[in-house]
């Protein structure tokens, strides 16, 4: 027996509104990163880090792709020329993100940890707060590890990169913690050094200028699942 012209293209109608409407909802959910999927944590190690060697950390963080990541000149120390209220000498910090993880958090870091961010000195002197040395052979990595139930631990670990001598130990440890802030697309800058209540400075709509104002004891941070994360 035949439908009714009328039956039928109701029908029809309501299909097209579901998939209209599922398409729309779909559409105001942000991307989770620019350069991956939110469910993606490459950093994340696969046993305890005191049981990797030199060379093993070595390998797993080279094979890691790095970017969204900042330079700036950070306090330094060892100097007398560094301390004062107009210090004339500061060192530059290089530090980067691991791309596609930006739902990164400390309950998601697994027993383990997740490498998260990757720092190296590029200057002449010592940084004052994290104690980033200017060695050439020297590069630091930031690795989240769990904690309590509002935020996670950080652990910083010197990796020294000499071929046929590779070594790594901890240098500093603290708190990772969120800032809870709103998602935004597009960022200039996924690692940086700010506070919680400066990273707004990070969204692509503020270009270098205002970038460059950020104290140079600002905290590591980083684009997290929390909108982002600051290493305190």
């Amino acid at each position: 027996m035949r439908r009714p012209f009328a039956t039928v293209r109701a029908s029809v109608l309501a299909g097209t509104s579901f998939v209209l409407l599922l398409t729309a909802c779909k559409g105001k959910e942000p991307p989770p990163d620019s350069t991956g999927t939110s469910a993606s944590l490459p950093g994340k190690l696969s046993k305890p880090l005191g049981e990797y060697s030199g060379d093993e950390f070595y390998e797993f963080v080279q094979k890691l792709k790095w970017g969204g990541g900042a330079e700036k000149e950070r306090k330094c120390k060892g100097e007398p020329a560094c301390d004062g209220p107009n210090p004339s000498k500061k060192t530059l910090v290089r530090v980067d993100a691991v791309n596609d993880q930006d739902s990164l958090t400390a309950s998601a870091s697994g027993p383990n940890g997740v490498v998260a961010v990757r720092a190296i000195n590029k200057g002449d002197l010592q940084e004052d707060r994290y104690g980033f040395k200017a060695e050439k052979k020297l590069e630091y990595y930031l690795i989240v590890l769990p904690g309590d139930a509002q935020n996670g631990r950080w652990q910083l670990e010197e990796l020294d990169t000499t071929p046929g001598s590779r070594r790594h130990s901890t240098v500093g440890s603290g708190k990772f913690q969120g800032c809870n802030h709103p998602y935004q697309p597009g960022r200039v800058n996924r690692a940086n050094f700010y506070t919680c209540s400066d990273s707004h400075m990070s969204d692509s709509v503020q270009k270098s200028g205002l970038m460059m104002f950020a104290p140079p004891t600002d905290p590591i941070w980083v684009e997290c699942g929390q909108g982002c994360c600051i290493a305190d």
